[in-house]
């Protein structure tokens, strides 16, 4: 009895449904799945593949599930694909459910899989602190919004001179809603503010659990000691990056968070284009946000001088930009040689921990007083 060949599947994942081409080069037949994403269509998919097969999926938070599930389940092959850097699948002119599972396969019988951009599993550590970023920056983005809403109340009644970083704070908030406002304008003010005081008490609960899950990350101390880099950048650079080792070298990193520029070389022509954000938002956000701290920040780095010099010739915006790039790649360099940044001491280091509340600061010395003195 031979051994069975190896059949070539590719799903194509949307919301509530699936579409799978299955290719069988020993039978030369193919086949056309479709179901639901649900756990009945789940299981029914599960019981059509085999052991030998190899899958691909485009990468998705629900195609790294599947992709978890059918290894335990079936213990087949199985790639997630970013299809973000397959031109056969997102220049196509004829995009469909059933085209790009027939896309997938195809590359996976006619490419070898080290030639496809394959994006790695997370693990289950990985998967809860990309859900602690995504989450933050999702309350952030929220707060912010509230916060401009509630500035438009002030403008709608022709108080223009309160400006939105006055009311950042509840005591503000509080202060001058009942100092301005009336009616129901106040009323409205007032909905905001307790929906304000809800998200803030959220995310300083889930700062406080980042905080915690670093003071046990060994890795943690490394990143903190780069300028710019608070709790949440160290903690995306650790959820999407890791400890670096799958990346050889910096520039992998910032080529895959989407902070490299677009190059178009043609004859002598070469162009430098926008960044290409391929890679995950959330992180990329945190990077430029940090790479802003470190060229702010009252003590001299090369980060800071960098800034300068870019600035003064190609403007803030590119410059920023890279300088989160080089951001970045020193982030990867700490972690990956497990050594301090470059002029940043033990001392200096703990004192940043005590601003972000990471350990606790020395306790003053009080001096006894002689009840007889």
């Amino acid at each position: 009895m031979g051994t069975k060949k190896t059949r070539f599947i590719g799903i194509d994942l949307a919301k509530r449904t699936y579409v799978a081409r299955m290719e069988d080069p020993d039978q030369l037949r193919s086949e056309t799945w479709t179901g639901k994403t649900d756990e009945q269509g789940i299981s029914n998919l599960l019981r059509k593949m085999a052991s030998t097969d190899r899958i691909a999926m485009e990468c998705c938070a629900f195609a790294f599930f599947l992709a978890k599930r059918i290894k335990q389940d079936v213990g087949c092959e199985v790639y997630v694909l970013n299809a973000g850097q397959l031109a056969i699948i997102y220049k196509s002119t004829k995009k469909t459910d059933l085209e790009d599972a027939a896309k997938l396969t195809w590359l996976l019988q006619r490419f070898p899989i080290e030639e496809l951009p394959t994006v790695s599993l997370p693990t289950q550590q990985e998967e809860h602190r990309r859900a602690i970023v995504s989450e933050l920056r999702f309350k952030k983005q929220q707060r912010t919004r509230l916060i401009n809403r509630l500035h438009s109340l002030f403008v709608r009644i022709g108080v223009t001179d309160i400006l939105k970083k006055d009311l950042r704070t509840e005591e503000n908030r509080v202060e001058k809603i009942e100092r301005f406002l009336e009616g129901y304008t106040k009323t409205e003010a007032s909905r905001i503010q307790c929906e304000l005081n809800l998200l803030e008490q959220h995310i300083r609960s889930i700062e406080q659990e980042i905080s915690d899950d670093l003071k046990e990350d060994p890795l943690a101390k490394y990143l903190l000691s780069v300028p710019g880099v608070g709790k949440a950048s160290a903690m995306a650079f650790l959820a999407h990056v890791g400890d670096g080792s799958r990346f050889s070298n910096g520039r992998q990193v910032a080529y895959f968070v989407g902070i490299t520029p677009r190059v178009d070389c043609s004859g002598d022509t070469v162009r430098l284009g926008n960044i290409t954000k391929r890679g995950c938002v959330a992180i990329r956000a945190l990077i430029i946000q940090a790479a802003w701290a470190a060229v702010h920040s009252s003590q001299d780095n090369s980060l800071k001088t960098k800034y300068k010099e870019l600035s003064a010739r190609r403007g803030k915006g590119i410059a920023i930009v890279a300088i989160g790039r080089r951001l970045l790649e020193l982030m990867w360099i700490v972690v990956t040689r497990k050594e301090l940044f470059n002029g940043t001491t033990e001392e200096m280091l703990k004192l940043k921990l005590c601003r972000l509340g990471m350990v606790s600061g020395a306790k003053k010395k009080t001096r006894k007083v002689d009840p007889a003195a």
